[in-house]
């Protein structure tokens, strides 16, 4: 093979050599192509014979103008970048429709072809010996695969024949060993000139996909048959753009990304601009913006799904910057029949007075109105007393927004929230994305300074979700159980479905569901609670505060309940000037886990659970224990939004109240119980075997048993607090 592969080159080699050497092959040059003339058309040509005239990585205008005259690019000429080693990419535009014999002949470093569904005549060896050619897309206008045209191209791998292929001819794929994927979308298997079109391996090695109801077409084709390996071409059955709007300056580029479903149909798209002198569009979904005015850009699948999807391009000579812009999420997870908030922030280095927008909504999603008035929610934060805002309903359908200043006044600060968007999504509204998008944003500043923002966008994921799939991940694992816990303490989880972490559906989020999510990933049947929280079952919490040496105390919270108890939540504020060293759960939580988190200004949030759903041991007594630092402040500790759960989700809330960090005395001692320090031992007499807990200022803590009699337990030194049967001591040892 690399004999005869070196005798063809030399022969290649000496017609090359033989061939005679043109000074001026071509009528002209622009951006580094060559072009000939045929009247209002130009082909793109070479520099001469035996001139490598391309290299990097090429794109072909639509039109080209020279001295005044505009020509429409139409044709690739006769071996217009044959021998080109150099040549990495090229980009044809949708305005040819011939590619000639030799085109592309030895462009070894070119990689990857899409010929577009414009080009109707490929040549004979168009892409032949492209060694390194690794994919190519046949757009569906080219009926012939000529002679030769993709052979020696060792490193093929894929390749793609467009809907109307009628025949392809001899070796026309021969000798591309790495064929593992051939797509025909032709619905009639293509005529073969002879059964050699394809290398003898490729009929083992490579999957042949073709559509659904052709399977059987293909495979009692003489030819087509010998692939052993036949699948359906899965057709895509959704088309999203991530962008619905976009706003550009003249000259600005932007990538509009698409998302087809479902994953493994094909991926490829032709994309098209309905006014390409206000921008244009490439293969990738690239938007180039050329001059002012608005255009439509469409993807459209080339599959036989006939799907499409666009994005409206409003491109500005001027104006448009980034100093002053409006911002929204990227994506807001909702259901059907639900009620979202979209916040708009506001960037603004300039002194902002004045700002109006358009609300573009998609069918299925619409703005919350009350007595004929939409639900925008200002942020009064950053509005002057002056600001007024105003909204009126387009012809187009679109809201139009405005909120100015009669007395020029600039909104506050330059950073943040400036509205929220009250949106429903309509009942049986389809699962999807719902693009949202402002456009048309123009901002004046308080000397009437006009700027121009960018248009913006965010998705609405509509879904429905199973109950207690918290992230929407589409499982319930203990990844929901961390999601919730973290809502729960006011983490701000992103991703959060709230109506699916509302497993008790009392719209509100709280250990109830964290009790019900752990039972989902249980395996237990969850439903409902059937009653509200019994009105005589004694669940109350009370705290008392043990002072220490240098400021220190230590705060006990007491739990006492008539029903089993699985999850606590509360919030702890402490006054200022006092921190919080450790907190740590008694033995009455064994199972359980504390988070602690803190929200500032004192404020904390706790959360006490258990993976496992354990309830807490006992009936009464201390549950958590804080070791507070008092550095000279007042001495209230607040303890308020207390939730508790029991294992089928009931929630019980407990008032809210006060524990004084001052109190230095000791409880009383039941009469029958002595606590006391001799010498270094803590000894405790109790007519009755109880358990004893003993911690130390530091947070170490152990419980102990206690017989009837006298107990004596090593205690190190310092201020020891000891409980034992409900009661409370400090000793200093």
């Amino acid at each position: 093979m690399n004999v005869m592969r070196k005798q063809i080159l030399l022969l290649f080699a000496m017609a090359a050599a033989m061939m005679p050497v043109s000074l001026s092959a071509y009528d002209f040059e622009e951006g580094g192509i060559y072009y000939d003339v045929n009247g209002s058309e130009a082909t793109v040509t070479r520099a001469g014979v035996n001139v490598a005239s391309y290299s990097g990585d090429v794109v072909i205008p639509e039109k080209v103008i020279h001295n005044g005259e505009e020509y429409a690019v139409t044709e690739i000429g006769y071996s217009a970048f044959s021998y080109c080693y150099g040549l990495s990419s090229i980009e044809i535009p949708n305005t040819i429709v011939s590619i000639g014999e030799h085109a592309f002949l030895h462009c070894e470093s070119l990689q990857h072809v899409v010929v577009p569904n414009s080009v109707i005549n490929m040549g004979r060896c168009a892409f032949h010996w492209c060694t390194n050619l690794k994919s190519a897309v046949i757009g569906n206008s080219v009926r012939l695969i000529n002679d030769y045209a993709f052979q020696y191209c060792y490193q093929l791998a894929d390749v793609v024949i467009g809907s109307s292929v009628e025949q392809l001819n001899i070796k026309a794929f021969y000798d591309c060993y790495n064929l593992a994927k051939v797509t025909c979308l032709a619905p009639n298997p293509p005529s073969m000139y002879a059964w050699y079109c394809f290398y003898e391996t490729n009929y083992a090695n490579a999957t042949l996909y073709v559509p659904g109801s052709s399977m059987e077409a293909y495979k009692n084709d003489e030819n087509w048959g010998m692939f052993t390996k036949v699948a359906s071409l899965t057709k895509a059955t959704g088309l999203a753009l991530d962008k619905s709007m976009v706003t550009l300056n003249a000259g600005e580029q932007v990538q509009i990304m698409a998302t087809i479903e479902p994953a493994d149909a094909n991926n490829t798209l032709q994309w098209s601009t309905n006014n390409d002198h206000v921008a244009t569009v490439d293969a990738n979904g690239v938007v180039t913006a050329v001059s002012t005015g608005e255009a439509i850009i469409t993807a459209t699948t080339i599959d036989g799904s006939n799907l499409s999807a666009q994005c409206v391009v409003r491109v500005y000579s001027n104006g448009v910057q980034g100093d002053n812009v409006l911002s929204m999420p990227a994506m807001i997870n909702a259901e059907s029949d639900m009620v979202v908030q979209l916040p708009v922030c506001m960037r603004n280095l300039a002194g902002i007075s004045a700002l109006q927008c358009d609300i573009v909504l998609p069918d299925g999603v619409e703005l919350v109105q009350n007595d004929g008035h939409y639900m925008i929610d200002v942020v009064t934060d950053r509005l002057s007393a002056s600001h007024a805002m105003t909204t009126r309903q387009l012809a187009n359908g679109d809201i139009r927004l405005l909120i100015a200043s009669p007395a020029a006044e600039a909104f506050n600060g330059n950073e943040g929230e400036l509205f929220v968007l009250n949106l429903n999504v309509a009942q049986g509204a389809e699962n999807g994305i719902y693009n949202v998008a402002l456009a048309n944003i123009v901002m004046a500043d308080i000397n009437a300074l006009t700027y121009y923002a960018p248009d913006v966008a965010s998705m609405i994921v509509v879904k429905s979700y199973d109950k207690g799939d918290a992230n929407g991940d589409g499982v319930v694992n203990v990844g929901d159980y961390v999601t919730t816990a973290n809502y729960i303490l006011e983490m701000n989880p992103e991703p959060f479905v709230f109506s699916a972490a509302d497993v008790d559906e009392n719209m509100t989020i709280d250990v109830g569901d964290l009790v019900g999510i752990t039972n989902i990933i249980m395996g237990e049947n969850q439903e409902n609670p059937n009653d509200e929280p019994l009105p005589d079952a004694r669940i109350e919490m009370k705290g008392s505060c043990i002072n220490g040496d240098n400021g220190s105390c230590m705060m006990t919270l007491e739990l006492n309940n008539d029903v089993p108890l699985t999850a606590l939540q509360m919030d702890v504020t402490l006054p200022e000037g006092m921190t919080l060293r450790q907190a740590m759960l008694t033995s009455r939580a064994q199972s359980h886990n504390l988070v602690v988190t803190d929200r500032g200004n004192g404020h904390m949030k706790m959360l006490v659970s258990s993976p496992l759903n354990a309830d807490m041991q006992g009936s009464e007594g201390a549950l958590l224990t804080l070791v507070l630092d008092n550095n000279g402040g007042s001495s209230d500790v607040s303890v308020d939004n207390i939730v508790l759960a029991e294992h089928d989700m009931t929630t019980h809330r407990v008032g809210a109240f006060m524990v004084n960090a001052d109190n230095s005395g000791i409880r009383e001692v039941n009469e029958n119980i002595r606590i006391y320090a001799q010498g270094g031992d803590i000894i405790v007499e109790t007519p009755v075997e109880t358990t004893v807990e003993i911690v130390a200022l530091n947070g170490m803590a152990r419980v102990e048993k206690a017989g009837v009699g006298v107990n004596k337990y090593c205690a190190g030194h310092g201020i020891i607090i000891v409980r034992v049967a409900g009661q409370v001591a400090k000793l200093k040892i």
